[in-house]
């Protein structure tokens, strides 16, 4: 991150950057499973919007507004370079989330010798007793009670969507917003340019596992989508590839398996095809893998070259998981030419008991990769060569009898 001066928009600063975790989509039909968190955004930035002078698009910032087409990344690290003040919205997903920690760490990375966690000021979505805290959020002094007892005790979730709890809520609201903009006009963090949040380590990191997993992306990206695809579910690179999109908050499936991996121990290498074929094709396994990969990138013949050599008997510690969205009309009304394309290209891997497919859903896919990490690690320990320490050989000790 390198430090910038003030710019001329400096007055049309966002007020605060709303960070929360996305909350996945249960069920195809039913609505945006965000709609009551973007609720309590709105909420805040009318109360900004009518108690300042702020325009009403620098109230505040909420990724959920990013439309199809928009550079995502670089909008988020547009906002966070220049937001005076940042509401986590706290939850026990929250502390989870691997974006939300890059995006908490990214905006302290602007403190330049100030008392950042001045300008942190948290939201409670579920009670404080239900959450446990990394280090990087204990540091922060806040009393939700000051904002209103009933919301210290249940939280924005609690009563935001029942009637009778409709003045604590206005109550409620008010009052962050009243200390967003004191602290927003007082002592708002100063502007530095972030050029891309997702670089920075997460602020949530409490260790690092021990069991290291290679997650590889199959996917293109926007410059080199193969012909009759449309753009709908890809980004600027291989890692945004959000097979389903409709179903998790527009949320790259690399990042949702990232944590999943996490949460079981593992310390995830998320990268591309290209990134990873050295250590996938070496003799030698170098990690436990998972390839989730795209039906459409098998139709490119740079890239069904490239998985051949992978495509091997000996390679057991790399499973195999195919998403296949069947909310995708595109991917379905292909699907005979696309299911030719992955044979050829990773045939053998997907006869493999290990690998899954044909994933259709977000949720089959939360199921699939833990079981497709368990049995690449499984493999990885019967194969991976054995280093012995070094010098003679000592014999086992053995219990001696009372006479020996």
């Amino acid at each position: 991150m390198a430090s910038t001066t003030p710019s001329d928009r400096g007055a049309a600063r966002p007020y605060f950057f709303f960070s929360y975790a996305h909350m996945p989509r249960i069920d195809a039909s039913v609505g945006d499973p965000n709609l009551w968190v973007g609720k309590l955004f709105q909420r805040l930035c009318e109360h900004i919007i009518n108690l300042t002078q702020v325009p009403p698009e620098a109230a505040g910032y909420m990724d959920r507004e990013l439309r199809i087409g928009d550079n995502w990344p670089e909008a988020l690290s547009s906002n966070l370079s220049a937001c005076r003040v940042f509401v986590p919205l706290y939850s026990p997903r929250y502390f989870e989330s691997e974006h939300c920690g890059k995006e908490w760490a990214a905006f302290l990375g602007r403190a330049q010798g100030q008392s950042a966690p001045k300008t942190v000021i948290p939201a409670l979505w579920t009670p404080m007793r239900q959450l446990t805290l990394p280090a990087a959020a204990e540091d922060i002094q806040f009393n939700h009670a000051d904002i209103h007892p009933r919301y210290a005790e249940e939280g924005f979730y609690g009563i935001i969507k029942l009637s009778k709890y409709r003045r604590q809520y206005e109550e409620a609201t008010l009052a962050l917003a009243n200390r967003i903009i004191e602290v927003a006009e007082s002592t708002p963090m100063p502007e530095r340019a972030i050029a891309d949040y997702r670089t920075v380590p997460s602020a949530f990191d409490h260790s690092i596992p021990e069991r290291p997993v290679t997650l590889t992306v199959v996917a293109p990206d926007l410059q080199h989508l193969p012909e009759g695809r449309t753009p709908y579910h890809y980004g600027w690179t291989a890692r945004e590839w959000d097979p389903y999109r409709d179903h998790n908050g527009s949320r790259p499936l690399a990042d949702c398996a990232a944590e999943l991996a996490r949460a079981r121990g593992f310390r995830p290498e998320v990268g591309s095809l290209d990134e990873h074929l050295d250590s996938l094709a070496a003799e030698e396994p170098q990690s436990p893998g998972v390839m989730l990969v795209d039906p459409w990138a098998t139709t490119k013949d740079t890239c069904k070259e490239a998985l051949r050599s992978i495509d091997r008997p000996d390679r057991q510690w790399i499973t195999v998981v195919v998403p296949w969205n069947r909310g995708d009309r595109q991917l379905l009304a292909h699907e005979p030419r696309l299911r030719g394309c992955l044979t050829e290209a990773l045939g053998g891997k997907l006869a493999e008991p290990a690998s899954a497919p044909d994933v259709p859903t977000l949720d089959a896919f939360r199921i699939a990769l833990p079981e497709a990490l368990n049995k690449a690690s499984q493999q990885f320990f019967k194969y991976a060569p054995a280093y012995p320490p070094e010098g003679e050989k000592v014999d086992k000790p053995r219990l001696m009898g009372p006479e020996e």
